[in-house]
């Protein structure tokens, strides 16, 4: 399953090529996602073909199409990160500037059941969409990035485009919002964003997360509440240094369920980095292990040495 606007592309289908003849395997089937289908029509169609393994090559569209197809199957997600940020290719360790070791790891990797989120979003004009998603969805400050991010410099800077356009946002006012985590009471705050991270690593080994995980069950609702410079200052520091504490500029909330109220303030969203439209409320809710996908083995002494194929003596 491949993007074709991807520069890589290709040479990624010719690797795969290369390797399935080493193993001795079946010819690889390919299929080439479009714009009207980023690749979830293809799975399917790569499951009704008997696909044991479908590797997506593209951007976080792309994986996120294709594990919408293959979750709740017994088939395996293999990842060929060719996007600007590869969220969960990062969030997974993958090793994202090896494209040789992506598709090897693809192939022959270890299985590895982690959690989607189902989205339910009602957007202004009384659209109403359902989604799954792997890494992180989010609303506010982190959308609106998305929307600014220029497309030249993310063509030339890649995640560094995104830097800017928040440069551009940080004196936006905040707005309130209500939650209600696992049903429980209302929650209001007054928020620059709120996120809903199924793990944590957003790029450049940034972690918005505490401590989630692709595989522990859990959702974690993370709320951004800065008012001034100041703040964004104050969270800056907690971000990179990964102490949660001095200004009360970053709140963690864990659960398996949230909904969220954005009242009379309608707020811009996205999801691993696409940008979805404005939305007047929205809900998620953890999917616990449905997703098959090859990752490292675990990395212990003896199965690093099989992994390297190297022998006991």
């Amino acid at each position: 399953m491949f993007n074709p606007t991807k520069e890589a592309a290709q040479i990624g289908c010719t690797v795969v090529s290369r390797e399935l003849e080493r193993a001795g395997w079946p010819e690889a089937r390919y299929y080439e996602t479009a714009a009207e289908d980023p690749g979830t029509g293809m799975a399917h169609k790569a499951l009704e073909d008997g696909c044991e393994i479908v590797i997506a090559a593209g951007g976080d569209g792309t994986v996120r199409s294709v594990a919408e197809a293959l979750s709740g199957t017994t088939a395996a997600l293999g990842i060929l990160p060719l996007g600007t940020g590869n969220l969960l290719a990062r969030n997974l360790e993958l090793p994202l500037s090896d494209l040789v070791s992506c598709v090897d790891i693809a192939l022959h990797g270890a299985i590895r059941r982690i959690d989607m989120v189902g989205l339910r979003v009602n957007f202004e004009g009384g659209r109403t969409s359902e989604m799954n998603y792997l890494v992180m969805g989010g609303a506010g400050f982190d959308a609106q990035i998305m929307t600014d991010a220029k497309e030249e410099l993310k063509t030339r800077w890649g995640w560094l485009a995104y830097l800017e356009a928040g440069m551009r946002n940080l004196v936006s006012p905040r707005s309130p919002v209500t939650l209600r985590i696992d049903g429980g009471p209302p929650l209001k705050r007054r928020m620059q964003s709120v996120l809903i991270a199924n793990c944590g690593e957003i790029t450049a080994g940034i972690h918005l997360a505490s401590d989630s995980r692709a595989d522990d069950g859990q959702l974690e609702v993370i709320l951004l509440t800065p008012r001034n410079l100041l703040g964004w200052g104050a969270l800056a520091v907690q971000v990179l240094t990964r102490h949660r504490r001095g200004l009360p500029v970053l709140e963690h909330l864990h659960g398996t369920s949230v909904e969220i109220d954005f009242g009379s303030s309608p707020q811009p969203v996205e999801l691993d980095g696409d940008l979805l439209g404005t939305a007047l409320d929205l809900s998620a809710r953890v999917r616990p292990a449905v997703l098959n996908v090859h990752t490292y083995p675990e990395r212990t002494p003896t199965l690093l040495r099989n992994w390297l194929g190297l022998s006991a003596g």
